[in-house]
């Protein structure tokens, strides 16, 4: 009997192109049939408030968008607005939005939990995050669940 293939996601960035990469690398995994579970901390954690979530996107200043060189501003101002573009236009669905469809999709395979030493110090609870979060569960719990697939950091 084949073991089932597992990817465990530590979001540690609230960032929109690590946001990006999480939701990409969460669709091809349940895509080819593994099991994903995210593991929400630090800023990742702060991203999946419901009064944040939408604001990933917003802004078009590159300075709102993350820490990089200085000189990645252009290229950063650019990925936004086309990211944006995308949007508006459907070509691109808006990150909660297409984890709540692959959560739809993929009942049984996705699951997204918050850390709770990341919650304890953000000040956050559970009902303060977007409805796909499942619950609030530790570092040794994910790591059990995942065990012995692949994780990786954003």
């Amino acid at each position: 009997m084949e073991q089932e293939r597992k990817l465990g996601i530590v979001v540690q960035s609230g960032a929109a192109n690590r946001i990006c990469c999480v939701v990409v690398y969460t669709a091809a995994a349940l895509a080819s049939g593994w099991k994903v579970v995210l593991h929400l901390v630090n800023e990742g954690l702060v991203a999946f408030r419901k009064d944040t979530a939408k604001r990933v996107w917003s802004s078009l200043d590159p300075k709102d968008f993350s820490l990089y060189p200085s000189y990645y501003a252009p290229h950063v101002a650019v990925f936004l607005k086309n990211v944006q573009e995308m949007i508006s236009s459907g070509k691109f669905k808006d990150w909660p939005e297409m984890l709540a469809e692959l959560k739809r999709l993929h009942p049984d395979k996705l699951k997204i939990y918050a850390c709770p030493l990341a919650a304890a110090t953000y000040g956050i609870k559970k009902e303060d995050l977007l409805d796909i979060v499942d619950d609030i569960r530790g570092a040794e719990s994910f790591l059990e669940e995942v065990y012995p697939g692949v994780v990786m950091v954003f």
